[in-house]
């Protein structure tokens, strides 16, 4: 029988599946080869990126926030890295911080790296080290934008944490610590995942003191998704929750009394060790109940041949709906010293930002405190919100403040035997050695500062005296309601009889070249009403200078005089003082040269109906004034020497009291007057003067009814007017625009 097949079909029906089968094969080597390749070239690209500067360079794009080094790494697989001896450094807000690992590994999720996410599966750390220090420069966020980058730490992981360093201290630990975290970049939400550390064998140190030995610390962590403006810096804690335990050893304290009576306080690294245990857990912002933190130092006091071991403890205790903590410091030997507090604080929130004010009005209780502290710079600031006035120094304390719902309560007060007091009032520096004493009187606490002898000196040369005087007393009044004691505080200080020990150094404020003091008896006083911001809210300065002697230009006077400077308010900031209704009496005024003046007294009085000083130096002082004066020969002697003016001038005008008004400026070495009017019963003046280096410049009209002598003065050289001087005067321009 023939067979009916074709040539060439002779596999027949199967034929079509073998022809399948055999194209197959050379798919899926088509397919491996091409995978091959790609993680072939992956292999090369991403070993030679690691272990070449291009690697470095791609990761520090932004090297002023973060840096990444390492001395080599290899990739096996894609989206696994290992690398040796790692370095990280970056900067945020003010924290510079630093990591160091010997070896990290990790797995990176690509395909997230699509939709503009790094999802960093996990990384694993060994032998870390790192430190975090507080910066000067404040590295400022850049503006939000909605599609930055998403970062995704899933689990950041070392068993062997040995050391860190945060500011001034060293860590050194056996420890173990899980981290993720995510934020999104450019403004986005940031959120700390469920974090845990355990820090065994942990040792804390600070130069050569060791302030916590053979601790175990054990903390978790988590702290809700947020953006920046939901909760910046310490407010992110009132989105967390937290759990902390601490078991540790603290180290013994020893004081000993020296021969002045102050108690010199050090570690004993041979005493008995204290103990610090801690279990505290928040949620939120709020504590919960049942948790507590206690610390005991053992405390060995040595005075003579007197030597006791007493106990230092501090207790905190979350327990009901409050807090209650309580600190007692034994007295030491023959000495008096004693700090005992009993306080309890109502709620179990912790105001997150850090706000004292919000738990000072929560607290209740009592502290007793009586010690000597090598330093008192802390008390400025619990008195003002401003550092106008500064407490400096060592000293001893006496205190038993009694408080109840946030306020200072009957029974309270505080006194300072001895304390150096800084106050830097109208940009001012006073200074000296002050005792202190502080009461409840009403509803108000009142401190009074009382200055056996003090120096001021102004802000810009504090090392040259300006007044030396005695009994200068600071009194500070402010609210009882301890949140409120900042805010509220107003001061007064006053003082009289001070002097100023060289006259010639109130030249600094003065436009030298033109008006220059050059001696004389001074007796100056102040009374000044302070604000919480640190402003003269009102205030007096009375100077009495007996046998003053000036260089007014080119002329010499001497002379008595008493400025009465009222001050209704000032500025901090650009230092303006206003200067209504201040007044300048004249006395015994001589102009002191060998024309027809000589032996003629004067006297005057001005009045600054309204005033502006700018405290800088030198002064700038706008004011108007107005003037009443024995006569008109004083002004004529600004103008000219007498024996220069005709007789019969002098003879009409030298004579009867008048008053007078006018401008004055003080700016940038000029003094300037201008729009000065005086008249009596039988003539008026008009005058505007200008003196630039010591040279003056003005115009003069002397009037009797339709009779007028003019004297124009240009840089000292002076030149009268006969004819027509009224309209000439009229015509001559004035030195001060018209407000």
């Amino acid at each position: 029988m023939r067979s009916t097949d074709k040539p060439g079909s002779d596999m027949g029906p199967a034929a079509g599946p073998r022809r399948r089968r055999a194209r197959l094969p050379r798919l899926l080597r088509g397919v491996l080869g091409a995978a091959l390749g790609v993680i072939a070239f992956y292999l090369i690209a991403g070993n030679v990126l690691l272990n070449t500067a291009f690697g470095p360079e791609l990761v520090n794009r932004k090297p002023e926030k973060f840096t990444l080094a390492w001395s080599g790494g290899v990739t096996w697989w894609p989206g696994f890295v290992t690398l040796w001896n790692v370095q990280a450094n970056g900067h945020v807000r003010r924290v510079v911080w630093s990591a160091q690992a010997a070896r990290a590994r990790g797995r990176i999720a690509l395909l997230p790296l699509l939709s503009r996410e790094l999802r960093v599966v996990w990384i694993e750390a060994g032998e870390v080290t790192g430190s975090a220090d507080r910066s000067a420069d404040d590295m400022l966020p850049p503006p939000s934008h909605a599609d930055g980058w998403t970062l995704r730490f899933e689990r950041i992981a070392t068993d062997s944490l040995r050391q860190a360093r945060i500011g001034a201290f060293d860590i050194q630990t056996e420890g173990s610590a899980e981290f993720a975290f995510l934020k999104q970049l450019r403004g986005g939400p940031m959120q700390v995942m469920p974090s845990h550390v355990l820090l065994r064998d942990t040792r804390i140190r600070s130069q050569d003191n060791e302030w916590l030995s053979a601790g175990t610390i054990e903390a978790s962590l988590a702290i809700d998704r947020h953006r920046r403006e939901d909760a910046a810096g310490l407010a992110k804690l009132g989105l967390a929750d937290l759990v902390l335990r601490i078991g540790a050893d603290l180290p013994a304290l020893a004081v000993d009394l020296d021969d002045e009576g102050k108690w010199r306080g050090r570690i004993d690294p041979a005493g008995t060790r204290g103990r610090l245990e801690a279990t505290l857990s928040m949620r939120h912002g709020v504590l919960d109940q049942g948790g507590m933190l206690e610390a005991r130092f053992p405390l060995a006091a040595t005075h003579a041949d007197v030597h006791i071991d007493e106990e230092a403890r501090v207790l905190l205790a979350i327990e009901g709906d409050g807090m209650h903590l309580t600190a007692h410091l034994p007295p030491p030997p023959e000495g008096r010293g004693l700090i005992d507090a009993d306080l309890r604080f109502s709620g179990r929130k912790i105001p997150f930002p850090a706000d004292p004010k919000a738990l000072l009005a929560r607290v209740g209780g009592h502290l007793d405190l009586e010690w000597h502290f090598g330093s008192l710079d802390w008390l400025g600031p619990l008195l003002v919100r401003v550092p106008w006035l500064t407490l400096k120094g060592s000293g001893g304390m006496a205190a038993q403040l009694r408080i109840a719902d946030g306020r200072i309560a009957e029974g309270s007060h505080v006194v300072i035997p001895a304390v150096d007091v800084v106050a830097q009032v109208a940009a001012h520096r006073f200074h000296g050695q002050a005792r202190a004493d502080a009461r409840l009187s009403g509803d108000r606490v009142r401190l009074g500062l009382v200055v056996e002898r003090f120096e001021a000196a102004a802000e810009a040369a504090p090392d040259k005296t300006l007044v030396r005087g005695s009994d200068l007393r600071i009194d500070l009044e402010s609210s009882a309601d301890l949140h409120q004691l900042r805010e509220s505080l107003r001061g007064h200080l006053r003082f009289a009889n001070a002097e100023v020990p060289d006259l010639r150094a109130v030249n600094d404020y003065l436009p030298q070249r033109a008006l220059s003091l050059l001696g004389g008896s001074t007796r100056l006083g102040g009374d000044l009403r302070i604000d919480a911001e640190g402003r003269v809210s009102t205030g007096r300065v009375d100077l009495a200078v007996k046998g003053a002697r000036a260089r007014f230009a080119a002329i010499e006077l001497s002379g008595d005089l008493d400025l009465d400077a009222r001050i209704g308010g000032t500025d901090v900031k650009t230092r303006h003082f206003d200067l209504d209704n201040t007044t300048l009496r004249l006395r015994n005024v001589r102009v002191v040269d060998d024309g027809h003046t000589a032996g003629e007294r004067w006297w005057a009085n001005l009045r600054l109906a309204r005033g502006r000083i700018d405290g800088f130096k030198p002064l700038v002082v706008d004011a108007r004034t107005e003037i009443e004066m024995e006569n008109v020969g004083l002004l004529l002697a600004l103008f000219a020497r007498h024996r220069d003016y005709p007789g019969w001038a002098l003879r009409m005008v030298d004579a009867g009291t008048l008053r007078a008004s006018g401008k004055m400026r003080v700016q940038d070495e000029v003094l300037v007057f201008d729009r000065v009017e005086a008249s009596n019963d039988r003539f008026s003046v008009k005058a505007r003067l200008r003196v630039v280096d010591a040279k003056p410049s003005g115009d003069l009209l002397l009037s009797w009814r339709a009779l007028g002598l003019g004297l124009e003065l240009e840089r000292g050289e002076h030149k009268f007017h006969l004819l027509g001087a009224k309209q000439w005067y009229a015509e001559r321009p004035e030195l001060l625009p018209t407000p």
